[in-house]
């Protein structure tokens, strides 16, 4: 069931490395569950003091409904202990909690001015994510059905978090395109797309001089991809006129991500019932896209 989903769903963050102790009782998993939530709510919060002594009142606000979800969650695992062990939640040792779960990537240590609303979700995404991979491997090496499918219950838990943060993701990602911003120009997606193709033939280069064929041949692929979407783009517009926004990051990576955000906004607002069935198959290809450039990268 949770390997269903993972591929249904998408990219997602992983764990840098897999989780050492096993876990043996339900006792355990709802101590753990219970550590971890409170680890993200407690740096949320730490986040929301930092962006509200720096001025940025709509940032704290972000963090600050941040903690409410995680304090959610946390009154959840609180009330399924009681109805499943009927004492205390265990205490945990030091090396028995999970690491390398919740990450603020750094962003405690960037410039309050230079952090926004998209990137602020980004990263509570991605931690949703982990926590679904986390919980995703107990449930493959469980102990017991028991503890099996309690895992189970927690991963599908972390994957309806990361959906709904996804979704307000995607609402901040859109928010800006207004023309008071700063700069602004129009969406073009053919070229875009032809962009996206030309870093991939790039990527494709180098990696065949390193003599790492494989590796190749799949950024060709998503190349030739890219190239086929961009033709049909300009013959045929997902949008007329184009609208227009900030401008699209350039990394190869940033710019995947942000068509796959694109074509998934689109899919969802554009009037026309074709349209939005055009921009979810669009979606539905660069959302893929976007998880074998990850994988290839991290290879």
């Amino acid at each position: 069931m949770v390997d269903r989903q993972l591929r249904e769903d998408g990219p997602m963050s992983r764990l840098i490395s897999e989780p050492t102790a096993s876990i043996r009782s339900m006792g355990e998993l709802l101590a753990t569950a219970l550590i971890m939530e409170k680890e993200s709510a407690d740096r949320y919060a730490d986040l929301a003091g930092r962006m509200r002594a720096a001025g940025r009142r709509e940032l704290a606000d972000v963090f600050d409904r941040l903690v409410r979800e995680e304090t959610g969650h946390i009154d959840m695992v609180v009330s399924w202990s009681r109805q499943v062990t009927y004492k205390p939640l265990e205490i945990l040792p030091p090396e028995a909690v999970p690491q390398d779960v919740f990450d603020e990537e750094g962003i405690g240590f960037v410039s309050p001015e230079l952090v926004d609303a998209y990137r602020s979700l980004a990263i509570a995404v991605r931690n949703e994510e982990r926590a679904f991979a986390f919980w995703s491997y107990v449930a493959a090496h469980g102990l017991s059905p028991e503890i099996q499918g309690a895992a189970e219950r927690m991963a599908r838990e972390e994957l309806e978090h990361a959906k709904t943060l996804r979704r307000e993701r995607r609402k901040a990602f859109f928010k800006d395109r207004h023309p008071g911003s700063a700069i602004q120009e129009p969406y073009d997606l053919s070229s875009l797309e032809m962009e996206v193709c030309t870093r991939l033939e790039e990527y494709a280069n180098m990696r065949g001089n390193t003599g790492i064929k494989g590796n190749e041949n799949e950024y060709r692929d998503l190349a030739v991809e890219a190239r086929k979407l961009s033709l049909d783009l300009a013959s045929d517009p997902l949008q007329t006129p184009a609208p227009v926004g900030p401008p699209p990051p350039r990394s190869l990576d940033a710019l995947c991500e942000w068509l796959a955000d694109y074509y998934i906004d689109a899919g969802e607002h554009l009037l026309p019932q074709a349209a939005r069935d055009r921009a979810q198959a669009l979606a539905t290809i660069a959302v893929r896209r976007l998880a074998v450039v990850r994988y290839l990268v991290e290879r």
